[in-house]
């Protein structure tokens, strides 16, 4: 057989990628050239509304760091869908962990949530996110999440009491109800393995007491002022805590992931004017919230992955314009600028790179 390795070896590299991947899966779909598959080992029940999916890559995932996200790819009614979910567990080199919250009209997640079963393969794309921890680890830190935000949150948590067992840590959890904390288990086990870590749960169900406020946040954490903070959840909780922290003047001390894009307002009128897409001759009319949406309803088809702006797979040269981060608020008038298309507004006449 070791006679044959470079024969096989020099007809795999002269064949199409794709058509060896598709005849490797014949045998074994975790057998490909380069693509990242991942089987499916256990799949529970958190709350009513997220599963942990535990998966297990090929020898070709290349690992994550604590709070970032991972694209997965999934063909639905004959079509590959792709969206970026948080990854749960501290970094390992053996399993993954994704905790996915089924949405509304989430066409992936609610596939997930369905069809997805223990021994499946799917592919995951790339790792990516901001949201991590530093190399030193601050003397004292600050986890505040609410609802499904609690994912990357929880990755956090766990990392950083692996690398320091005795690290000062506090974690403030918003939810509606008790049915609705994720990982509370998990998270009660390592405060008992650590008791430097304090959790505080906070149920919207139990009134006034149950909702953020400077005063609600001192009374469970009086010392917040001096803590790295890191935060994701609702729009709503994160707006709120981003002001506390700008009127106290330390907004340097927050890091923030954004789980889901603003609420679109039905009333706000939508400025139509052209967009034009250069490589592929479109002109089209900006008729939606977002560029990307915009396009699409044009008939066009740019390459996007999470739609909430955290993969940047949809990112492009915008050639010239003005538009504004919907997350952010940022207005960006330069030419030739890389922006995210399904997190951006226009403002006035674009042009696209696509």
């Amino acid at each position: 057989m070791s006679a044959l390795n470079p024969v096989i070896g020099r007809f795999l590299g002269s064949v199409k990628e794709d058509w060896v991947d598709f005849m490797l899966a014949h045998v074994d779909p975790m057998m490909t050239v380069k693509r990242v598959m991942a089987r499916v080992v256990s799949i529970d029940s958190e709350t009513p509304d997220i599963k942990r999916f535990v998966l297990k890559p090929n020898k070709h995932w290349q690992g994550f760091k604590a709070g970032q996200f991972v694209s997965v790819k999934v063909m639905i009614n004959g079509s590959f869908h792709e969206r970026c979910y948080s990854l749960v567990n501290a970094p390992t080199d053996n399993v993954i962990e994704l905790g996915i919250k089924r949405q509304a009209n989430g066409k992936v997640s609610n596939w997930m949530h369905d069809n997805l079963h223990v021994g499946d393969v799917i592919e995951l794309g790339a790792v990516g996110g901001d949201f991590v921890l530093p190399n030193v680890l601050p003397s004292k830190l600050l986890l505040i999440a609410g609802g499904s935000g609690i994912t990357p949150v929880y990755s956090l948590l766990a990392e950083a009491l692996k690398r320091q067992a005795d690290l000062d840590v506090s974690v403030v959890y918003y939810v509606n109800t008790d049915k609705d904390l994720a990982f509370a288990n998990d998270m009660v086990e390592l405060a008992v393995k650590h008791p430097s870590l304090k959790l505080n749960y906070v149920l919207a169900s139990s009134g006034e007491a149950g909702r953020f406020s400077q005063k609600q946040l001192a009374d469970v954490c009086p010392d917040f002022a001096e803590r790295s903070t890191y935060l994701c959840g609702p729009q709503g909780l994160m707006g709120a805590v981003t002001k506390v922290w700008a009127d106290k003047g330390i907004s340097d001390k927050l890091t923030q992931e954004v789980f889901g894009l603003p609420a679109v307002d039905p009333n706000k009128p939508i400025n139509e004017m052209p967009i034009t897409l250069r490589r592929s001759q479109q002109l089209l009319l900006n008729t939606k919230a977002t560029l990307l949406e915009s396009a699409e309803a044009g008939g066009a088809k740019p390459a996007y992955g999470c739609r909430i702006g955290m993969c940047k797979t949809c990112s492009c040269t915008k050639v010239s314009g003005v538009v504004r981060d919907v997350i952010t608020g940022a207005i960006d008038d330069q030419p030739n600028t890389q922006i995210r298309i399904c997190v951006t507004e226009a403002l006035s006449p674009v042009t696209l790179d696509i």
